[in-house]
């Protein structure tokens, strides 16, 4: 099992306009105060060339010392990119040293254009990149890439989702034996099922061992994610546990169990499931065992 600590700095932190230095507006006779704030914040925070738009910055802004107002406002656009291209490498720290600085920077350059960051906790910044990459003409044929990308995207999402009391093993014992067939298990919000044809654990266990080493230098690593070559695929269970983030393998099984509760189906149906896979095996005793395993897993709430 590995575990896997974001920085917490970025999981309620939320930026403003204040986070940027602001090049103070001309009064505008045009324009009102709200709707200069909305311009400036549409030049900054989408990556552009700013040269397109040079009238209506010259109109708004005044000459800041020997530059431009259009020279000024890229510095401010480039700046906050930077800012944001960096602030991503931290909470995508695998998929940053799995690319490098030049291939993660025109990544995200690019998804950003896509997709401009809205306020809120900075652990937003690449909900979207997922689906983004997958779609891509380019990254979206590295499979690889992809499924490291959809890991750290689960241990970012995740993390931030409400605490709940869990279910525990009490709670199944006082549960009358008539009920048992007809009930739903609410799952926590705080894990996820997810599927990979590569060894993500050898790799995670890889990288962190090289991003504690001294001066490790992004996309310059000895070793890649391998792909399984028993399997098609490994399923992997993601959880918070104690306010940290981790994930393992788990059995196909364990997986398609997992996927049930998730999607509320009850005991009985659990069971049928269980032997449309186990048809040899004695499924009362292995519903139970995984139950149990569940509950141990704290994926349960009451």
């Amino acid at each position: 099992m590995l575990s896997w600590h974001r920085p917490e700095r970025f999981s309620s932190r939320r930026w403003t306009l204040n986070d940027i230095r602001i090049i103070a507006p001309v009064e505008s006779r045009l324009m009102t105060w709200s709707e200069e704030q909305q311009a400036f914040w549409n030049w900054i925070t989408r990556p552009q060339d700013l040269r397109e738009s040079a009238d209506d910055i010259q109109q708004l802004y005044k000459p800041h010392r020997e530059i431009s107002q259009v020279e000024a406002l890229a510095i401010y656009n480039n700046a906050y990119h930077q800012r944001l291209i960096q602030i991503s490498s931290e909470l995508f720290p695998v998929t940053y040293h799995t690319l490098g600085q030049d291939v993660y920077t025109r990544l995200w350059i690019e998804y950003l254009a896509s997709s401009p960051p809205r306020p809120g906790p900075m652990g937003l910044l690449g909900e979207n990149l997922l689906a983004f990459v997958r779609q891509h003409e380019q990254f979206g044929k590295l499979p690889a890439l992809i499924s490291i990308i959809e890991l750290e995207s689960l241990l970012i999402e995740l993390f931030d989702r409400a605490d709940e009391p869990a279910y525990t093993q009490a709670q199944l014992q006082s549960l009358p034996p008539d009920q048992w067939p007809e009930t739903r298990w609410q799952p926590k919000q705080d894990w996820a099922i997810m599927s990979s044809a590569f060894d993500l654990e050898q790799y995670w266990s890889q990288m962190q061992q090289y991003m504690n080493s001294a001066d490790p230098v992004p996309g310059e690593t000895s070793f890649s994610a391998m792909r399984f070559t028993d399997t098609d695929c490994a399923w992997y269970l993601v959880r918070r546990s104690d306010y940290r983030m981790q994930f393992h393998r788990i059995s196909e099984l364990m997986a398609g169990f997992l996927q049930r509760l998730q999607q509320g189906v009850n005991f009985a149906e659990l069971c049928d499931y269980l032997n449309s896979q186990r048809p040899d095996e004695d499924i009362p005793t292995l519903s139970l065992q995984l139950l149990l395993k569940t509950i141990e897993l704290q994926l349960l709430h009451r």
